[in-house]
């Protein structure tokens, strides 16, 4: 089984690989251009996926940024209502801080 951090951005710029408008950043980041609603989908799609609700990190009426734990790291997914676009960010567990992903 795939780690949960790849399993979500492949899932989430799938359906966008044919699309001029995603991009990537650096290795771990992933930006592209969709509509707000789109975007909030994906967040509660993934929430779905781990059954477990994200961290909310920031919400408000134009920019929600969340973050989901998993087994191998952390995703953190932003959508921005003025630009419409989705930033999905992966991190590994920080193991030198002796954290876990999981809760």
């Amino acid at each position: 089984m795939r780690p949960f951090m790849i399993t979500v951005m492949v899932a989430a710029f799938g359906a966008l690989a044919v699309s001029s408008a995603a991009q990537a950043q650096s290795a771990d980041t992933r930006i592209a251009s969709m509509p707000f609603d789109e975007c909030l989908s994906i967040i509660d799609e993934a929430a779905q996926e781990v059954d477990e609700a994200p961290v909310k990190l920031v919400s408000t009426s134009d920019v929600v940024t969340v973050r989901i734990n998993a087994s191998d790291g952390f995703v953190t997914m932003s959508c921005n209502r003025s630009d419409n676009k989705i930033t999905l960010t992966k991190s590994p567990v920080p193991e030198a801080a002796g954290m876990s992903a999981s809760r």
